[in-house]
């Protein structure tokens, strides 16, 4: 046996998975993958499994030294373990050193540096996905805070997006968020139990409107880099990450225009983090090849597709090389692109969808173990669902239409209840609000609930929807941006809850006079039928400041005092406080200033 210490890193997009029996070896091949574990497309991998590669000849215990073989979680980072070879060097086994993070997607890549002790090459290299099993949990959600992301005199941000990778290699889920106006990154690194009390400003240059960011390991040192597009602009930013939560200044790549969609992968097979990007605007498409040096060079891709705006990776005809599904804006399409492993690509299909899609996901959502694809369809107020063949080739599913969830924009995928298949989570933009979609783990899903901030204002705009274990309890929680409001929404899976429901109490009306007061406020409430009710204050962290418990109600109008104290008699400082009366049936709620 030849035992190998190495370090990985990773790729990243939304959904991926993994491998099973694939390759069947030729006369006159090079070396080839018989089979993975855990296979392609798998959901329940568990959080320290081995990854483990079947080879038909013996592999040279020297190819898979350094970069040969990269391992890297979604959320979690570049994976560091050990390499053992056995079976007559048959058989490479990748043992983690850490736990992945539940519900993650995970990627494996190795480059064509692999090659058999008799030396053929690898000569494709191989790329698989799968993600790691998530324990029970539940998919309507507790409200745990709003963290606004507006500092002192601070106007409009327009927070778009989020990532949620570990910066600082603690073991936790931080949270990176992008804002289109004020051309920043804003750092919100983890407390270790799923809160995140400070923030750090990340300067990009200007008027970017930078909107999407994903992660990789575009330098091989081990640390989460950020790669960031510009939405209205002809820019993607590089930050080099130092493992400790901290970032370079921006290495500024120029391109096509309207940059949105992007996903990270070593295309090449090199040994080296590549992206491709969609360009709307330009209406074409931007490989990028990192040549290992820090530079970067590009290659433009035409399809006869309108719009390319989204862009999701993984392995959709089971050959071990990545491919790549694009939603294009203006001809309204998603296209399927297959790689050869050589950073070229081909299409292979096309299929038509109902309204122009803005962001796709994709994963194994009907249990046969290809991807499939999910798409969020803005203005046509749909989500398709496309269940790919396993073979190059997908086929419309579903189009999924519901009242009170116009215009949905971004989407993930992970498994929110723990049963072994991918639930749906999209950010509806116009009607302020985000769908969790169950799967009956047969690619059907059903809206299972709206989800919405306690708070909503006539400016919450939902723009952003990620899944990820915020407090290391083994459940996927679901983190939301607003950009109206730019804000952090934190939703928990479990009891980490310091808030109510989010259902608003139809039929009913809160009134606070006078606002703003500095003196004792009147709080009239009505109810529309007989309902046990009580009164919350909380301040904009979701932070409890005073509350009166529940007691029965009739119908109609109610009147309720507080003198601006808190539960404990002192003074409630300056600042915007919302007041909260709860019942059974859904809540009342309104937003108070203290001058």
């Amino acid at each position: 046996m030849v035992t190998l210490q190495f370090f990985t890193m990773r790729a990243r997009y939304l959904p991926f998975l993994a491998l099973f029996v694939l390759s069947v070896p030729l006369p006159g091949q090079g070396l080839q993958v018989l089979s993975v574990f855990p296979r392609n497309q798998e959901i329940q991998a568990a959080p320290t499994t081995p990854i483990v590669v079947e080879f038909d000849a013996a592999v040279d215990p020297a190819s898979v030294q350094g970069f040969a073989v990269k391992v890297f979680g979604r959320w979690s980072g570049p994976m560091p373990g050990e390499l053992k070879l056995s079976a007559g060097n048959t058989r490479l086994e990748f043992t983690p050193d850490e736990p992945f993070f539940a519900g993650e997607w995970v990627s494996v890549t190795l480059s064509k540096a692999v090659k058999s002790s008799a030396g053929q090459a690898l000569e494709k290299g191989y790329f698989w996905n799968f993600w790691i099993a998530t324990q029970p949990g539940t998919l309507n959600q507790s409200f745990k805070e709003e963290i606004p992301l507006r500092q002192a005199g601070e106007g409009l941000l327009q927070t778009y997006g989020a990532y949620a990778g570990d910066l600082n290699d603690d073991g936790y889920s931080d949270l990176t968020v992008v804002n289109e106006t004020a051309d920043d990154l804003r750092i919100l690194l983890n407390d270790g139990q799923g809160n995140y009390p400070t923030m750090t400003v990340l300067p990009m240059g200007g008027n970017g409107t930078p909107s999407p960011n994903e992660g990789a390991d575009f330098n091989n040192d081990g640390a989460i880099d950020l790669a960031v597009t510009t939405a209205w602009n002809d820019e993607v930013r590089i930050l080099f990450g130092d493992g400790n939560g901290s970032f370079s200044d921006p290495l500024v790549l120029e391109t096509q225009n309207g940059v949105r969609g992007i996903v990270v992968a070593d295309f090449n097979l090199d040994g080296w983090d590549d992206f491709f990007t969609t360009n709307r605007l330009s209406g074409n498409m931007t490989i990028f090849l990192n040549d290992g040096s820090g530079g970067f060079t590009q290659t433009l891709y035409n399809t006869a597709a309108l719009g390319e705006t989204a862009c999701a990776l993984t392995d959709a005809n089971n050959d071990g090389i990545a491919d790549i599904f694009v939603g294009a804006f203006e001809s309204r399409e998603i296209l399927l692109l297959l790689g050869d492993g050589n950073a070229n690509f081909t299409l292979s299909t096309s299929v038509d969808v109902a309204g122009q899609p803005w962001m796709l996901a994709t994963g194994d959502l009907n249990g046969d173990g290809n991807a499939d694809v999910v798409s969020a369809n803005s203005s046509g107020d749909v989500t398709s669902v496309l269940l790919g063949t396993g073979t190059g080739g997908m086929t419309l599913w579903s189009q999924l239409q519901f009242d009170d969830a116009t215009f949905p924009l971004a989407i993930d995928l992970g498994d929110l209840d723990g049963d072994g298949d991918l639930d749906m989570v999209t950010s509806n933009y116009s009607s302020k609000n985000y769908s969790v979609l169950e799967n009956d783990g047969q690619g059907n899903f059903s809206l299972a609930v709206l989800l919405q901030t306690p708070f909503l204002g006539p400016d919450n705009l939902a723009s952003c929807a990620i899944l990820h274990d915020r407090n290391n309890d083994g459940d996927l929680d679901i983190s939301l941006t607003d950009e109206g409001e730019d804000l952090l929404i934190l939703f928990t899976n479990g009891d980490d809850t310091v808030s109510t429901s989010s259902q608003t109490l139809p039929g009913g009306t809160l009134t606070l006079s006078p606002n703003p007061s500095s003196h004792p406020t009147a709080i009239r409430f009505s109810l529309p039928l007989a309902l046990p009710a009580g009164l919350r204050i909380l301040d904009l962290q979701g932070r409890e400041i005073f509350a009166l418990p529940a007691r029965p109600y009739s119908p109609g109008w109610h009147s309720l005092t507080w003198n601006g104290r808190t539960q404990t008699g002192t003074p409630t400082p300056p600042g915007v406080y919302w007041v909260l009366i709860e019942t059974p049936k859904g809540v009342l709620r309104g937003k108070l200033v203290l001058p």
